[in-house]
């Protein structure tokens, strides 16, 4: 029937009035009852086609469509023939809806089309199956058409396969065709219909600390090796901040982590490698072309497609980041991640990155913030740094280190995949972005912020001694990880089952990277830290030198000492050590 239509629609389409001659509309209807008489279509999908209405339609098409996703090709993602203008041809698609998209009047056409584009892209690696069986994963269809709603059709595509008019497959192939795209869809419909359903079973029946403990496993089960609490301080950071900077020597899984976290929990993960030559944020947010016409980056594409999906989180990988200097390319990234606010999703977004004069029909890009359901996480090679870190960057991010490294821990668990459930957008949602602004406190969370207080005011009668003491901003963001982690605290063990202290880890991440140089005050800072540390004691050099020989014995462990804070003190000698024997010191290895 196909064949039929190509064969016979464009000479009827330029000869006859719409609606004189019947002819045309019998191979639709009979494709429609073949197909609906047949297995290939599920229960809940309906098939349309149109001709046009009161005019021929230049592009006709035969859509199917599954209610629980859309009824009109209006909105939503659908299956569709799509034919070519001159008949020259005719796709199987996987499409969006076009209309409701670009009739909106607060946008132009050509904004419209930039937003369609950005969400097939983001959507095509759920498809990419499709792939291995000679569908096409881009929006490079020609309808051969000039007509806006034709043109329209071309950027929203997702997935496609050719057909040729005179060099259609046979029957038996077209039906596999439709059914592998088919199952694709529903595999799709049927993902969003399980996150819906977790939405209910996170806030009813399954607590954050189950879910965290079921994403370890599930990690295990596919053999790559993390220790428990790495992952859990992972998860807390992001809740407790959306940037994070993961650092190590290369091998660790750095990379992976975000992806493998981002897979298992119904989430989407972007990668953007940092090139050497960076000098300002044109790589990553966008520039003005000689046209004057904006040109938006990968980062501020990615802010807007999550933004026009706010149930799902997104995380953006900036990797090797500091291969180019970050306060340069990241500024306007780094002074957002402070200005958020409370949005209308229950998350905290940010304010406008872009503050510069566009065109008109740029201006979509003017309105662009880095949404609440947007998280990053930078990648570092502790061994073949480029850039050191600057206080601005330090001072706004977590810094988790990967250095447990187990390599006769090789063989994958047996599978437990099932047993990890998709996260909703809200299982990401911190308590809040600022101390004062956390609801309903406990007397235990209020004895845990005051735990962290004493603490911290202890660090900072040390660290004024070479002006790196901390404030409000570390204050805050200290005690809310600890107050997150309280909410998968199971999770916070070595793989041996050893408990690793959450406020250990925030030490380690918030104030240990500060620590730089050579001087005399950052040499006695080092040594009344590791005696804090240790004994909560001050201590003098000869015994610092002591303490060092013990940890050096044990094999530089990354856990040592029976004080209160083992990792801290752990990372202390490794530092110290440095320092006597370099002069020069630094958290990064």
């Amino acid at each position: 029937m196909l064949r039929l239509i190509l064969d016979k629609y464009y000479k009827m389409r330029t000869t006859e009035p719409f609606g004189g001659n019947r002819s045309i509309r019998e191979p639709f209807e009979e494709l429609q009852e073949a197909i609906e008489s047949s297995n290939i279509l599920f229960s809940t999908v309906q098939m349309k086609w149109s001709i046009g209405q009161g005019n021929w339609a230049k592009v006709p098409w035969i859509a199917f469509l599954d209610n629980r996703e859309t009824t009109t090709t209006q909105s939503g993602i659908y299956v569709v023939y799509v034919f070519c203008e001159d008949m020259s041809g005719v796709y199987l698609a996987l499409m969006q809806g076009v209309t409701d998209v670009v009739t909106q009047e607060s946008r132009s056409r050509k904004q419209a089309r930039e937003m369609l584009r950005n969400k097939s892209e983001s959507l095509r690696s759920q498809f990419s199956e499709l792939q291995t069986i000679g569908f096409n994963l881009d929006n490079d269809i020609n309808l051969n058409t000039a007509a806006n709603l034709g043109i329209d059709y071309e950027f929203g595509t997702i997935a496609y396969k050719y057909y040729k008019a005179g060099d259609v497959p046979e029957d038996k192939q077209m039906s596999k065709d439709l059914f592998n795209i088919l199952h694709a869809y529903k595999r799709y419909i049927d993902a969003i219909d399980d996150q819906k359903g977790n939405e209910t079973d996170f806030k009813d029946d399954i607590p954050l600390n189950q879910r965290v403990k079921d994403l370890i496993e599930n990690i295990k089960s596919k053999g790559y090796t993390f220790e428990p609490w790495q992952i859990a301080a992972y998860i807390t950071a992001l809740r407790t901040k959306p940037f994070v900077i993961l650092a190590g020597v290369s091998g660790t899984g750095k990379s992976k982590l975000p992806q493998l976290v981002a897979e298992a929990t119904g989430g989407e993960c972007r990668l953007l490698p940092v090139r050497p030559d960076w000098t300002d944020s044109s790589d990553v947010l966008g520039y003005c072309d000689l046209q004057g016409e904006f040109r938006p980056g990968p980062l501020l594409t990615w802010f807007n497609q999550a933004s026009d999906d706010p149930q799902k989180h997104y995380v953006g990988i900036i990797d090797e980041m500091n291969l180019a200097r970050v306060e340069h390319y990241f500024a306007e990234v780094l002074s957002q991640i402070e200005n958020r606010q409370l949005d209308s999703e229950g998350s905290f977004s940010s304010g406008v990155l872009i503050n510069q004069l566009l065109n008109e029909v740029d201006t979509v890009w003017t309105n662009q913030v880095i949404p609440g359901n947007f998280a990053m996480v930078g990648t570092v090679n502790m061994d073949e740094s480029a850039y050191g870190f600057s206080r601005k960057v330090l001072d706004r991010a977590f810094t988790i280190e990967f250095s447990d490294i187990n390599l006769s821990n090789w063989e994958a668990t047996p599978e437990t995949t099932d047993t990890v459930s998709r996260w909703p957008v809200e299982a990401w949602h911190p308590k809040a972005i600022r101390l004062n602004m956390v609801q309903d406190i406990s007397s235990d969370e209020r004895n845990k912020i005051k735990t962290v207080i004493q603490a911290l005011e202890d660090v900072n009668k040390i660290l004024i001694q070479a002006q790196l003491q901390v404030a409000y901003r570390t204050r805050d963001e200290i005690s809310l990880f600890v107050l997150h982690a309280d909410e998968v605290k199971d999770s916070f063990v070595t793989s041996s089952g050893d408990g690793v202290d959450p406020m250990d880890l925030a030490i380690q991440m918030k104030i240990l990277p500060r620590i730089i140089g050579g001087s005399a005050p950052v040499r006695q800072v080092l040594l009344d830290l590791l005696g804090w540390a240790i004994s909560n004691t001050r201590i003098e050099e000869n015994d610092a030198d002591i303490i060092i020989e013990d940890w050096i014995k044990l094999g530089r462990p990354a856990s040592f000492g029976e004080g209160t804070y083992p990792r801290t003190a752990a990372r202390l000698c490794l530092m110290w050590d440095r320092l006597n024997k370099e002069g020069f010191t630094s958290y990064w290895m």
